[in-house]
């Protein structure tokens, strides 16, 4: 029943923006969410008519997900089994219906990611993260960034060099420390993929971007 019902949301919502009708949106989220996927081809990421990434968390299966909806710069994307994601920039905001879900995350400044060909090295962000793990936690976050070099990456059987930009995050609530990578290409500043760790001692989420939001 909660699959329904949030398969219908994702109908309605998109239905909002004028941009698709109900039947086909209906139709189209029912076929790509009939599983998840263990590969991807470029064959499916053309059929879909819709914004699409691959997701995959620590070692759990990989995940073809689509975009629902898009408003004030923040994409939310939609999983086979009606998980949801939300991203601003690349990075991960939100989730909902994961056993680890980001509940919220904020910050005082602009996120660097909105323009990453303009960070520095050792640029520092701070932000603030809540999120539910068995029970409510919150930080503090402080981020340095920095670049480490280019890497050649993989997307559907085409391989591009990418800038590689690591984030070095540490909590000031209780000192843990992880890096996140974002593959950036040197010439739009887009973020094709990403490895994310969304909370302090959290798992880490993988994000390609397989067909690009236009």
């Amino acid at each position: 029943m909660y699959k329904k019902i949030c398969l219908a949301g994702a109908v309605i919502l998109l239905s909002a923006c004028n941009q698709y009708r109900p039947g086909i949106v209906s139709q189209t989220i029912t076929q790509t969410f009939s599983s998840q996927d263990a590969v991807i081809d470029s064959n499916k990421v053309a059929r879909v008519p819709y914004a699409s990434m691959s997701l995959k968390v620590d070692d759990g299966p990989l995940a073809f997900i689509v975009l629902a909806w898009n408003e004030n710069n923040i994409q939310k994307w939609l999983t086979a089994d009606a998980k949801m994601v939300a991203t601003q920039n690349g990075r991960i905001i939100k989730t909902i219906g994961f056993a680890d879900n980001l509940l919220a995350f904020a910050s005082s400044e602009p996120d660097p990611l909105a323009q990453p060909l303009t960070i520095k090295d050792g640029q520092q962000w701070t932000s603030q993260t809540q999120w539910q793990s068995g029970s409510f936690h919150a930080a503090s976050v402080t981020s340095r960034f920095q670049w480490a070099g280019t890497e050649d990456f993989t997307i559907v059987g085409t391989t591009r060099n990418y800038r590689l930009l690591e984030e070095q995050v540490s909590s000031t609530t209780d000192g843990a420390s992880y890096t996140q990578r974002y593959w950036v290409d040197a010439q739009t500043g887009q973020i094709v993929h990403s490895e994310q760790t969304l909370h302090p001692h959290g798992p880490v989420w993988s994000l390609t971007l397989l067909k690009p939001y236009s």
